[in-house]
């Protein structure tokens, strides 16, 4: 039932980002639900899951992106790893919790993304993360956060349960 549910998050964390948020595009910069999904799937799902959930998750980006392949699939791969082991016992019912939690996650993301895409040029790298990481990490987060009151409300149950 579980794995049901993930792909069912998947597929609409895909038909948003492709067909929708470039509507909700502020200066140039959108939300990336798919770094979202790879995030729920880290904390809900523990380590394994969340490392390949985001390297699968970053491998379909990259087949659509047009810089090196693999790159999304790197990036999405740590953070997978990374908010499962952080995550752990953490309590996710918090907004805060949250919202902390798919901000940091979506720099770290941008972070290794541009590093490596700036092939070594700090000032580029600098100017990315400036422009471009810290407005669309706090722009996914708000919008992660609504979407996710959003869901749980009319699901009448939380979608990132507390461990029991």
């Amino acid at each position: 039932m579980r794995g049901v549910r993930d792909a069912a998050v998947l597929v609409v964390a895909l038909v948003l980002q492709a067909a929708f948020l470039y509507r909700f595009e502020i200066a140039g910069i959108r939300p990336d639900l798919l770094v979202a999904f790879v995030v729920y799937l880290g904390w809900m799902r523990g380590p394994v899951v969340g490392t390949l959930g985001g390297f699968f998750v970053g491998l379909i980006q990259d087949l659509d992106a047009p810089g090196p392949l693999g790159l999304n699939a790197l990036s999405k791969t740590i953070v997978g790893f990374a908010v499962a082991k952080a995550g752990f016992r953490v309590h996710r019912a918090n907004a805060g919790v949250r919202f902390a939690f798919f901000l940091f996650a979506m720099l770290a993301h941008d972070i290794i993304y541009f590093a490596a895409s700036s092939l070594g040029d700090p000032w580029l790298f600098l100017k990315q993360i400036a422009t471009i990481a810290a407005p669309s990490a706090l722009y996914t987060a708000l919008v992660v956060l609504v979407l996710l009151g959003l869901v749980e409300f009319f699901w009448k149950r939380p979608l990132l349960a507390d461990e029991t």
